[in-house]
């Protein structure tokens, strides 16, 4: 018989093109999503994956369980969600994914109000970015994700319950002795002929639609390096 976890380790696997990825995704080691996969291969009766260089691939029968998997299991999490409701939340299992400094800042608060609230709460915490985090809570792979967007993302969420938390201000930090170093606030198009440096994929690409929405495309948006003396 097929099972649900089995469904989940499937999806993580044709999503990350590896079990040593899947198996980071999942928290769980790569024997472990082997195993599995081997368990589903056997309940399905057929071949769902195979080895193309270093990735795994999907078989025509493996794109199949695929496509059905994202329903199986929304629906299966609509259930428990229900029934935990019915419960009271007096027990149960929370699947929280956030971005990194979230993580640092935001999430040990929250938990600790969680736990004192509810303490047979169970809470387990991945990190990713948006959208990536999006799209786990999305297939029903997390019960709540913090995610963060610009003022230009317009309706990328609205088929998501959203509870706005906080508002950040965009800061730029520029050398000293720049000619804006000393004002007090700076319009984005006043930045419009310099270069930028930024960081993660995802703030990097929202910056870019920042920027245009003020006219201009930025010159440079490279990542920050690290150095080690």
């Amino acid at each position: 018989m097929i099972e649900a976890r089995h469904l989940r380790v499937l999806r993580a696997v044709s999503t990350t093109g590896s079990f040593s990825a899947a198996a980071r995704e999942l928290g769980c080691t790569q024997p472990a999503v082997s195993q599995q996969m081997k368990a589903l291969e056997s309940s399905a009766g057929t071949t769902l994956l195979i080895r193309t260089g270093r990735e795994m691939r999907l078989t025509q029968a493996g794109e199949a369980l695929v496509r059905h998997a994202s329903g199986i299991l929304a629906g299966l999490t609509a259930a428990e969600e229900e029934v935990a409701a019915i419960a009271g939340l007096r027990a149960g299992r929370v699947r929280l994914v956030s971005f990194p400094s979230g993580s640092s800042t935001l999430v040990p608060g929250a938990l600790a109000a969680l736990r004192a609230e509810h303490p047979g709460t169970r809470v387990s915490l991945v990190e990713a970015e948006p959208p990536r985090s999006v799209d786990l809570l999305r297939d029903g792979d997390c019960d709540i994700a913090l995610a963060f967007r610009y003022g230009t993302s317009g309706g990328e969420w609205d088929d998501l319950v959203v509870r706005p938390l906080l508002t950040d201000r965009l800061i730029g930090l520029v050398p000293e002795g720049h000619r804006l170093a000393g004002a007090s606030s700076v319009g984005i198009d006043e930045l419009a002929d310099e270069p930028w440096i930024a960081g993660c994929p995802r703030c990097r690409r929202q910056l870019v639609e920042v920027c245009e929405e003020a006219g201009f495309t930025p010159g440079s948006t490279s990542r920050p390096t690290t150095t080690r003396r």
